[in-house]
Formats: C-alpha cells, sequence, structure tokens
C-alpha cells in the first residue's frame, strides 16, 4: 500500500467508477444527487492517482440521498442577549463503496449525515445553496475518509 494526500490505496487500483447517485428526497435542489457525485469526483481527482472509468473500477462508490430537512432547534441568544430562533438542516447520503483489492474496507449502504444552521427568520432560498455547499462538502470528507482514507 501506498499513501498520498491523506490517502491509502492498494498500488494495484488504478481506476474508480460511480453509479449515479439517487435521490428519494422531495426537498432540496433538483440536482443534488449530480452536486453530491460531481465534488466526490474531484475528491477523487484531487487526492489519488485513480482515473475514472465509465463502469467496472477498481473502486467502486454508488449511493442515494435519503433525507433532506428542516428542523428546529434550541433558540440561541446573541452577544446582546436577544434570543433568536435556529433551523438546522441535515442531508443524509447512503453510500455502497467496493475495492476490488481491499475487501477489509467495503461498505454497504454505510449512513452520512451533516447539518448545518441557519437563523429561522432568514429565507430558507437565500440561504439554502450555501447550506448545501457547507453540507456537501462535509459528506464528501467523510465519505473519503471512510473509503478511501480507511479511516
Amino acid at each position: 500500500m501506498y499513501t498520498f494526500s491523506g490517502s491509502s490505496l492498494s498500488k494495484e487500483a488504478k481506476t474508480f467508477s460511480m453509479q449515479p447517485f439517487q435521490s428519494r428526497v422531495a426537498l432540496g435542489p433538483a440536482n443534488l444527487s449530480e452536486q453530491l457525485a460531481e465534488k466526490l469526483r474531484m475528491e477523487l481527482a484531487q487526492k489519488t492517482k485513480l482515473k475514472e472509468v465509465f463502469s467496472n473500477g477498481d473502486i467502486q462508490f454508488e449511493g442515494i440521498i435519503t433525507e433532506f430537512k428542516y428542523t428546529p432547534i434550541t433558540p440561541r441568544s446573541d452577544d446582546r442577549g436577544a434570543t433568536t430562533s435556529r433551523e438546522q438542516l441535515s442531508i443524509t447520503v447512503q453510500v455502497s463503496y467496493s475495492n476490488a483489492y481491499d475487501k477489509d474496507f467495503e461498505f454497504s449502504k454505510k449512513q452520512f449525515t451533516q447539518t448545518a444552521d441557519k437563523d429561522a427568520s432568514t429565507s430558507r432560498d437565500t440561504e439554502e445553496p450555501g447550506l448545501v455547499e457547507d453540507i456537501l462538502k462535509k459528506l464528501i470528507k467523510d465519505i473519503f475518509n471512510a473509503s478511501i482514507a480507511n479511516w
């Protein structure tokens, strides 16, 4: 095994493939699954020497977005003592990962959830793109660490 930029892969692994990510959620951006897949591709390109192939890569990913929801959270006091209501956006994705050269680190339908908070008085329409971006970054880090980095 060799390591580069935080990844630990068998020397034999040269390629990766990714099934189109699916979405089972009614809320959120229409292209959320495409955004997630593209960010994972970029992470793999930046942190590994794996080349993407259409199918049957040495490393394979597939996933389903299973949750996109806003939840009210405990009000918080700001620095002036005023109480503000908050909402938390959470996104959950279920990912399967296979590795032709290291079966010990494979997983199937592993859940990854990340969140971001916003002031409940601000518009979801204006805040949501930034929240989604933050959450996707965290999800990609979690997926990469659980699969390629073997953490």
